[in-house]
C-alpha cells in the first residue's frame, strides 16, 4: 500500500497564501478595512504592503469592503459581506487573536513555521495548567503574573485577559471557567480560520503542478492539511484516491460548532505518569480534539491493511510492500502520534521531499527527536535503504 503525506508545505509549493502569518494579515486587514469608505485608496495600498497579502485575497478585501460601504441594499446583504461581519465581530474580543496579533507585531513570536504558532498556544496554556490545578478555586490572574514575573508573552496576554467582558461577572470567576471560555474563544479563532480557507484559499486560482506528485501513484492520502488542494489539482490523475484529513477540513461551515477543524497542542509533560495525571487542559490538545472532531479514525484502516502486508512481508524476501511518501511537512513531533505508525514499521520504505538544504536539516533533526538517533541511523543506513530524501522537483 502506498500512503503520501502532505502538509501545509505542499499548499505554499502550489503559491497559497496558508501561513499563519497569512490568516493574521488578512484579519488584521478585515478590521481595520471593512467599515472604512477608504478601504480601497492609495493609501491602504501603503498599508497592503506594510502587511503584505495575495493579491487575490487583497483584492477580494478590497471588494468587499467597497460592498459593505455601498449604498445599495442588495450589496449590503450580500454573503461575503454578512461573512466578514461576522469574522469582525468574532476577533474584535478574541483573547487568541489579538495576542497573537501582539506578539507578532512586537516581534516576539517564536518563529514562522506553524508548529511555532502552535508553540504559542502551548506557551500559555502549559503556564496556566502549571500554575493552578484546582479548576473550581477563584481565578486569580497575579498569581500567574507573580510566578512568571520576566515573561513578557504571559505579561501580553494577562493584559488582553484583563479586557475580557467575562472577567467582569460579579460571580467567583474560576480556573474552569478561564478553561471552558478561553478554549471557546479558541474555536471562534478556528471558526475564523476556516471563512478564510473557504472563501479565499478554495477559491485562490492554482496554477502550478509539482512533477514529483504526478509520479506518485498513492492509494491514499493523509492530509494535514485543511485545504482541498489535492483533489482540486490532482484528483483527475488519481480518481480512485482516499484523502483523510487528519485535522479537519475547510467546509461551508454555518457555526462555529459545525467545523471540524483541529488547532492544538502537543503534550507539554515528558513524564508518562504527568501526562496521565495532569489533564485539566487536554481540550486544547491534538489527539483530544481529534477524538472529539472524529478526524483520526480512518488513518487507522490504512494502518491495519499495511499490518496485513507487513505479515506477508515477513515470510517472504520481497523488499517494501508498502511506501510512505512526504511532500510538505516538517515532520514535526507535534504530529508524531500519528506519522511513527505509518513510517516506523517493517516492510516500509518511506521517502521525503525537501525543498532545500535548510528544510532536510530539520526534517532530519525532527525524525531523529521521533525515532531517536540511533534508531534513524540504522533505518537510514540499512540496505535497502527505509528512509530517503528527495530534493523537490521544480514546479510546472
Amino acid at each position: 500500500m502506498d500512503i503520501l503525506i502532505i502538509g501545509n508545505g505542499f499548499d505554499l509549493a502550489h503559491k497559497l497564501p496558508t501561513t499563519y502569518i497569512d490568516f493574521l494579515h488578512f484579519f488584521h486587514h478585515i478590521k481595520a478595512n471593512f467599515h472604512s469608505p477608504n478601504c480601497s485608496n492609495t493609501l491602504d495600498d501603503i498599508f497592503f504592503n506594510t502587511y503584505p497579502v495575495n493579491n487575490y485575497v487583497k483584492n477580494y478585501i478590497k471588494n468587499v469592503c467597497q460592498q459593505c460601504n455601498s449604498s445599495s441594499e442588495e450589496n449590503n446583504n450580500h454573503k461575503s459581506v454578512i461573512l466578514m461581519q461576522e469574522l469582525c465581530d468574532k476577533l474584535d474580543d478574541n483573547i487568541w487573536f489579538n495576542y497573537l496579533w501582539i506578539i507578532y507585531i512586537k516581534g516576539i513570536m517564536k518563529g514562522i513555521n506553524w508548529i511555532d504558532f502552535e508553540s504559542e498556544l502551548s506557551h500559555i496554556i502549559e503556564i496556566f495548567d502549571r500554575t493552578e490545578e484546582k479548576l473550581y478555586k477563584e481565578f486569580v490572574k497575579d498569581a500567574v503574573r507573580n510566578t512568571y514575573p520576566n515573561d513578557e508573552k504571559i505579561g501580553v496576554f494577562l493584559s488582553i485577559v484583563d479586557k475580557f467582558k467575562f472577567l467582569n461577572d460579579s460571580s467567583t470567576f474560576t480556573y474552569r471557567d478561564f478553561l471552558n471560555n478561553s478554549y471557546s474563544q479558541l474555536r471562534s479563532f478556528i471558526y475564523c480560520m476556516e471563512l478564510y480557507l473557504q472563501i479565499c484559499i478554495e477559491n485562490c486560482p492554482i496554477t502550478l503542478l509539482s512533477p514529483d506528485i504526478r509520479t506518485i501513484n498513492p492509494n491514499a492520502v493523509l492530509c494535514f492539511n485543511y485545504t482541498h488542494t489535492f483533489v482540486t489539482k490532482y484528483g483527475s490523475l488519481f480518481p480512485n484516491v482516499k484523502v483523510h484529513y487528519i485535522h479537519g477540513e475547510t467546509k461551508d461551515a454555518d457555526t462555529v460548532d459545525t467545523s471540524n477543524m483541529v488547532l492544538g497542542i502537543n503534550e507539554y509533560y515528558k513524564d508518562t505518569s504527568d501526562c496521565n495525571s495532569h489533564t485539566n487542559y487536554n481540550i486544547y490538545k491534538k489527539f483530544t480534539q481529534r477524538v472529539i472532531n472524529e478526524t483520526g479514525f480512518q488513518s487507522r484502516e490504512w494502518l491495519h491493511t499495511m499490518n496485513v502486508f507487513e505479515a506477508a512481508y515477513k515470510k517472504t524476501n520481497n523488499q517494501f510492500p508498502s511506501n510512505v511518501y512526504v511532500f510538505g511537512h516538517s515532520l514535526d513531533i507535534t504530529d508524531k502520534d500519528i506519522l511513527k505508525d505509518f513510517i516506523d514499521r517493517d516492510g516500509v520504505k518511506t521517502t521525503i521531499f525537501y525543498y532545500d538544504k535548510q528544510q532536510q536539516t530539520q526534517q532530519i533533526a525532527n525524525l531523529v527527536k521521533m525515532l531517536g538517533q540511533e534508531h534513524f541511523i540504522k533505518m537510514i543506513n540499512n540496505v535497502p535503504q527505509q528512509i530517503t530524501f528527495i530534493k523537490q522537483q521544480g514546479m510546472i
